[in-house]
Parts: C-alpha cells; sequence; structure tokens
C-alpha cells in the first residue's frame, strides 16, 4: 500500500539535519535521513504497524521534525528522553500513547526500527532493551508495512 506523509513541514536541507547530527555526535541512516529531507514530520496514511513478531502493534501519531513544534521536535524528544532510551538508539516518532518509535544508530541496530513502551520501563529508569521491540530491519521495511487499523 502507498504510504502518505500529511501535514509534514516539507523539505529540509541536507545542512540543517548535518548540524542536528554534529550537535548529537550522532550519524542518521540513510534511509531515515532521506524521509526527514524530505518530509520533516507529519503523520503516516495509513498508520498502523505491528512488531516484528506480529504480538503487538500500535500507530504512528507523528513522525519528529527538526525545528517544528513543540509536540513533535526531534531535538526536544532527544533530549527529553536520552536518559530513558538506550544510547544505540534516536526517537523518530511517538505512538498515540506516548510511547516512541526509534531508529537504531550504532552498528549492531543501524537503521532498525523498534518500539519503546513507557508502561514497561523499569523502575530505576536506567535505558535497556527490556522494554524495547523490534518492528522492522529498516526503515523502508517499516513505511512500506504500515497498514490501516481496522475499528
Amino acid at each position: 500500500m502507498m504510504v502518505k506523509i500529511i501535514d509534514n513541514t516539507g523539505f529540509n536541507d541536507i545542512g540543517t539535519i548535518e548540524k542536528l547530527e554534529k550537535s548529537t555526535g550522532i550519524q542518521l541512516p540513510s534511509q531515515y535521513r532521506k524521509f526527514l529531507t524530505k518530509y520533516n514530520g507529519g503523520y503516516p496514511i495509513p498508520d498502523g504497524f505491528l512488531l516484528k513478531d506480529k504480538s503487538d502493534g500500535s500507530s504512528v501519531d507523528r513522525f519528529l521534525g527538526i525545528d517544528v513544534g513543540e509536540n513533535s521536535n526531534l531535538e526536544k524528544y532527544l533530549n527529553t528522553y536520552k536518559n530513558r532510551i538506550p544510547t544505540t538508539l534516536f526517537p523518530i516518532a511517538h505512538d498515540p500513547g506516548g510511547n516512541l518509535i526509534l531508529i537504531g544508530v550504532t552498528q549492531d541496530a543501524l537503521g532498525k526500527i523498534y518500539f519503546w513502551d513507557h508502561e514497561r520501563e523499569t523502575d530505576d529508569c536506567e535505558p535497556n532493551m527490556s522494554n524495547v521491540y523490534l518492528i522492522a530491519d529498516n526503515f523502508d521495511d517499516f513505511i512500506n508495512e504500515l497498514y490501516t487499523i481496522e475499528e
């Protein structure tokens, strides 16, 4: 199914993305960089996704963007959650319940898409993978596998 990205801020020049990468010390995976350059936020239609093991799922409420509104600002989310999510992961979107969709930014997880469940966060709030679940092996697969949730 073809995914549409609605209510995005549009083109984001590569210099802005490079500035973000330099300030965070994180090199973003190329598939996500391409998406961020083209859309810089927005929400997808369809928006539903399943975990890789098909045991559960959710929906994308909004993709995060650079220099966009407070509720979808990528840098704000990164700063808010930096001590709560593993350093190997980077927030790219959120679901309606306040959970995060993350992308791997280190060699072992590079480009993989994950779901971070805040309800299952450990009491000591030390970031670990106990509440993180694989969604897709790469960003393009994630986008291409989005589906309409039947109500």
